[in-house]
C-alpha cells in the first residue's frame, strides 16, 4: 500500500494544475511567492522589522527585541516553507489521515500512541514564561503570514484541499521532538536483537551487531574533561524473545523511514573544530555537515536573526525558532549526533482489567482517547494505554505476548531544549555556551565550539539515562523495576573537552569516551570511517587553510574500501567479466568519484555481499530486519573477512564448506549483472558510478503521485558512498540511490566571520515555481558555497530586496 493516496476530486485538482502551468494559470499560480520588499502592516510587533533578502535569497531579519526578531524569521518561514512547516506539523501530530485518508492511517495510529503532539503540550506549559513569550512571538509571525495570505497560499493547499489551522507553541515543540525522533533509533535495534537471538541465538546475534572495535576513533581518546568516577556495573538483560508486535512496528518505522524521511541507520553527520595553532589564519575553523533524510524542500533554510541580544547567522528549522547551527558576533557552534541509548522497551504483564504488574502490584493503565479523523471515513477513536515506563506502542500492531512499553527521554513532561538553543545564540563565551547547555535535553548531541578569542571546545549535551541494571541493548523486563531509570547523568559528568591538547576535536558519530567512562552512552556507534579519515586529513598538514577544510568536506576516498579491497580481490572469478573487474580493481585508490568505473564496479560488488554472507542464515529477516544499510553491515563484512569466514561465508543450504573467496565469486558476478542492467552497458570499462548513484530529493507527498513528481521532486548524480567525508550511502531497497545527504554544510572561520560559508541542499524556497526551489542543487553536489554575509556591509552589498514589516 502507498502511504499516499491521492484519488477522486483531488485528481481534477492535478489536470487543472497541469493546464494552468502551461497556460494563463501560470501567472495566477505565481500568486503564492512571498512579497521580499515593500511595506507591510501586521499585528504583534512592537517595532518595525526589515527582511532583506540577498541575492542568494538568505533573508537577514532586524528586529529591536528579540521577540520581534523571532516574529520577523516566523513570518519569513512562512512565506518561502509553508506547505512544508504544514505537512511537518502533521506528522507530529498524528493527523496525516486527514488529508491523505486511510493509507496514512497506521503512521497516525503509531504517532499518536507514541504521544509526540502530548509531550510537546506538556513541555509548552513547563516552559519559562521568557522562553514561552519568545515562542509565541515566532508563532505570531507565522500566523500574521497566514491570515494575511489565505487567497494565496502555495499550490499544495489547494490540491490537497487543505486550510492551515493557527499556529501554537505546541506545534513549534512537537517538531523539535520529531526532529529528536529523527535522530534516535535504538529501540529498533532492541527489536532486531530479540529477532536475531530468537532465530540464530545470541553468540551470533551479537557477531551481527558488534559494537565500536578496540581500534576504532574516539571523539575524547582522554575522556575528555568530565568528572570521572569507578564504572557503574552495567550487568546484561537477559537474552532476547519475541514479544507483542515486534515485525509489525519494525514495518512501521521502515515505513516512517521511507514515506516520511525520518529516522534511519543512515542518519549521522560530521563535526570538527580546530584550534589556531594549526591553521594559516592563526584563528580557529569550525566545520559541520549534518547528514539527514533528503527532501525537497531542504529540511534547513538559512538565515540571519538580529534583535536585542540575539545576532546570529546559520542554519534554521522552518517551524522552530532561532539559529540551530551557526555563529554569532563571537562564537561559532556545530552538531553531530551522539548515537545514545535515550530509548528503552520495557515487556508488561497486563491483565484483563487494563492493569499493570509492578514489583508486585497491579497498577492501573493510564488510558487516554485520541480520535483520528480519516478522509472518507468516519472518525477513529484510539485508546493509547500507557504504563510508568511509557506507551504501549506494540497496541498500533498485531501480536500475542507481552505489551510492550517505550521509554524516551522526548517524552518527558518538561524539555528545555528550545531555551538552551535561543541561550546558544546569545553566548558569548565558553561559561555562557555552557550554561545554555544545561537547559538541553533532546536528542542527545556532539557539540564542537569556538570563539573569536581563540578558545574550541566539545559538549555532548542532553539527558542520559542512567539505569539500575543492562544496558539497553535488549527489551528489559517491566514488571520487577530492575532495568528502570534511576535518573540522568549529571550535566557536569557528560563528555566535554575545553581547548584540547591535540589542537582540535572531531566527530563523525563515533565512540564518544573510552571504557572506563561512568555512564553508559550507548552500545553502537556508526562504523569508524568517516571518523578515520577526518582525523587522517587533519593530521595530513601541519596548518590548514578554509580551502583545506572545503576539501575534507568534498571528500569522496572511502576507507572502507581500502580497508577490505584486499579481501575482495581473493574473490574466485566465474569469467572474463568477473576477471577484467578485479583487475580494474587491483590499480585502484578506494575514490568514490562520480565519473570512475571502479567506484562503479566496487559498489556493485560490495551491495551483493550481504545477501552472499548472511541471506542463507536470516532468510526472512534479512530483507526484512537485517538491512544494515551501514554501519553492522559494513563492521560485520570487514570481521568475517579479516577472519577468514567463519562462520558467515559457509552457505548453510549445501553440503560443501564455501571458502570466503568462494563466496565473494558469487557475490562479484551477482553484482556486476545488476550493475550492467542499470548501466545500461556489459563494458565496464565505461560505467560511471554517478549514472546510478543519483541523490533523490523527494517532495512530501507528491513524489508518490505520478504525474506530479517531474514537477515537484528532483534529483542530482552524485559520487560518494556511506563511508565517504562527503556522505553517499545507498538505500538498499531501491539499488544505488542515495535518500540521505549531508544535509547543511558550513565552515566558519573565526578570524574573519564575512568569510565564512554555508550551504544546504535545494533551494530556499519551498514553491516549485519559484526560482528559489531548486537552485543550489547543483552547487551542493560540487561542495559548493554560499558566502554567510554577517556584517550590515556584506549584506548591503548583496542586497536584493527589504520587506518592511510595520506595526
Amino acid at each position: 500500500m502507498k502511504l499516499f493516496s491521492i484519488a477522486g476530486k483531488t485528481l481534477a485538482v492535478v489536470a487543472i494544475l497541469a493546464l494552468a502551468l502551461a497556460g494563463g494559470g501560470y501567472l495566477w499560480l505565481r500568486r503564492s511567492l512571498p512579497v521580499t520588499s515593500g511595506t507591510v502592516q501586521v499585528a504583534g510587533i512592537s517595532a518595525p522589522v526589515t527582511i532583506a533578502r540577498d541575492s542568494d535569497g538568505v533573508p537577514h531579519i532586524r528586529g529591536q527585541s528579540e521577540a520581534d526578531a523571532l516574529f520577523g524569521l516566523g513570518y519569513a518561514h512562512a512565506q518561502d516553507r509553508l506547505w512544508q512547516m504544514e505537512f511537518q506539523r502533521r506528522i507530529g501530530g498524528g493527523r496525516l489521515s486527514e488529508v491523505f485518508g486511510e493509507s496514512t492511517l497506521d503512521t497516525d495510529r503509531f504517532l499518536r500512541t507514541l504521544g509526540v503532539r502530548r509531550a510537546a503540550a506538556s513541555a509548552a506549559a513547563a516552559l519559562s514564561p521568557a522562553t514561552r513569550a519568545l515562542l509565541d512571538a515566532y508563532v505570531a509571525g507565522v500566523n500574521a503570514y497566514v491570515d494575511g495570505h489565505r487567497d494565496a497560499l502555495p499550490v499544495e493547499f489547494a490540491i490537497l484541499g487543505v486550510s492551515p489551522e493557527p499556529w501554537s507553541a505546541t506545534d513549534v515543540i512537537a517538531w523539535q521532538k520529531m526532529m529528536a525522533w529523527d535522530l534516535g533509533g535504538n529501540w529498533t535495534d532492541e527489536l532486531l536483537r530479540a529477532h536475531l537471538e530468537a532465530q540464530l541465538g545470541p553468540e551470533a546475534a551479537a557477531q551481527l551487531m558488534p559494537g565500536s572495535g578496540p581500534s576504532d576513533p574516539i571523539i575524547l581518546p582522554d575522556g575528555g574533561d568530565a568528572r570521572r568516577d569507578a564504572p557503574v556495573g552495567r550487568p546484561d538483560a537477559p537474552p532476547g524473545r519475541l514479544y507483542a508486535g515486534t515485525s509489525g512496528l519494525l514495518a512501521i518505522d521502515r515505513q516512517i523511514q521511507e514515506s516520511l524521511g525520518l529516522g534511519g541507520e543512515l542518519i549521522g553527520s560530521n563535526n570538527w573544530v580546530i584550534a589556531g595553532s594549526r591553521t594559516t589564519t592563526g584563528m580557529p575553523l569550525l566545520a559541520n555537515d549534518p547528514h539527514l533524510g533528503a527532501q525537497i524542500p531542504s529540511i534547513w533554510y538559512l538565515a540571519q536573526i538580529t534583535g536585542g541580544a540575539i545576532d546570529a547567522i546559520g542554519a534554521t528549522l522552518p517551524g522552530l525558532p532561532g539559529i540551530v547551527i551557526g555563529h554569532n558576533a563571537r562564537i561559532a557552534w556545530g552538531v553531530t549526533n551522539t548515537g545514545p541509548d535515550v530509548q528503552d522497551l520495557y515487556a508488561e504483564h497486563v491483565n484483563a482489567r487494563n492493569e499493570v504488574e509492578y514489583q508486585g502490584q497491579w497498577e492501573p493503565l493510564t488510558i487516554i482517547p485520541e480520535t483520528i479523523k480519516v478522509k472518507g471515513q468516519d472518525d477513529l477513536t484510539l485508546y493509547v494505554r500507557v504504563s510508568r515506563h511509557g506507551p504501549l506502542i506494540s497496541d498500533v500492531t498485531a501480536g500475542t505476548g507481552d505489551p510492550l512499553a517505550f521509554r524516551w527521554t522526548a517524552l518527558d513532561p518538561e524539555d528545555n531544549t528550545m531555551e538552551a538553543f535561543l541561550g546558544i545564540d546569545r553566548a558569548g563565551s565558553w561559561d555562557e555556551f555552557t550554561a545554555a547547555l544545561t537547559h538541553y535535553h533532546a536528542p542527545m548531541q556532539n557539540f564542537v565550539f569556538a570563539d573569536v578569542d581563540g578558545n574550541i571546545g566539545y559538549y555532548a549535551p542532553g539527558a542520559l539515562p542512567v539505569r539500575a541494571q543492562g544496558d539497553g541493548s535488549r527489551i528489559a523486563p517491566g514488571w520487577d523495576g530492575s532495568h528502570d531509570w534511576t535518573g540522568y547523568a549529571p550535566f557536569a559528568g557528560l563528555p566535554h573537552s575545553y581547548n584540547p591538547p591535540a589542537g582540535f576535536i572531531a566527530t563523525a558519530n563515533n565512540k564518544v569516551v573510552p571504557e572506563g567512562y561512568p555512564y553508559l552512552i550507548g552500545t553502537a556507534f556508526a562504523a569508524p570511517y568517516r571518523a578515520a579519515r577526518i582525523v587522517e586529513l587533519i593530521q595530513s598538514k601541519p596548518k590548514l587553510s578554509p580551502d583545506d577544510i572545503a576539501a575534507m568536506q568534498a571528500d569522496v576516498v572511502s576507507l572502507q574500501a581500502r580497508e577490505i579491497l584486499p579481501y575482495l580481490l581473493e574473490a574466485v572469478p566465474a569469467g572474463a567479466r568477473e576477471r577484467q573487474a578485479l583487475d580494474m580493481l587491483r590499480g585502484w585508490d578506494g575514490s568514490m568519484a562520480g565519473d570512475s568505473a571502479a567506484a562503479a564496479v566496487y559498489n556493485a560488488y560490495y551491495q551483493a555481499i550481504p545477501q552472499q554472507l548472511f541471506g542463507d542464515e536470516l532468510r526472512d529477516l534479512f530483507e526484512s530486519d537485517y538491512t544494515g544499510e551501514t554501519g553492522y553491515h559494513a563492521m560485520v563484512i570487514a570481521q568475517t573477512l579479516a577472519d577468514q569466514g567463519a562462520p558467515w561465508c559457509d552457505d548453510v543450504n549445501t553440503p560443501a564448506a564455501e571458502s570466503c573467496a568462494d563466496t565473494l565469486g558469487l557475490a562479484l558476478t551477482a553484482g556486476l549483472e545488476d550493475m550492467a542492467t542499470a548501466q545500461g552497458s556489459e563494458n565496464i570499462a565505461t560505467w560511471r558510478w554517478d549514472k546510478v548513484h543519483l541523490t533523490m530529493f523527494p517532495h512530501n507527498p507528491f513524489d508518490k503521485v505520478g504525474a506530479l513528481k517531474p514537477i515537484f521532486s528532483r534529483s542530482v548524480p552524485n559520487g560518494g558512498d556511506g563511508f565517504t567525508v562527503d556522505v553517499a550511502p545507498v538505500r538498499r531497497s531501491e539499488l544505488y540511490k542515495q535518500y540521505h545527504v549531508p544535509s547543511y554544510r558550513e565552515i566558519i572561520n573565526l578570524g574573519d566571520l564575512d568569510a565564512s560559508r554555508f550551504m544546504h541542499t535545494t533551494g530556499q524556497s519551498g514553491q516549485a515555481l519559484s526560482n528559489n526551489y531548486s537552485n543550489f542543487i547543483t552547487r551542493w553536489q560540487k561542495v559548493e558555497y554560499l558566502p554567510m554575509r554577517f556584517s550590515p556591509a556584506a549584506v548591503e552589498a548583496a542586497g536584493a530586496g527589504i520587506l518592511t514589516l510595520a506595526p
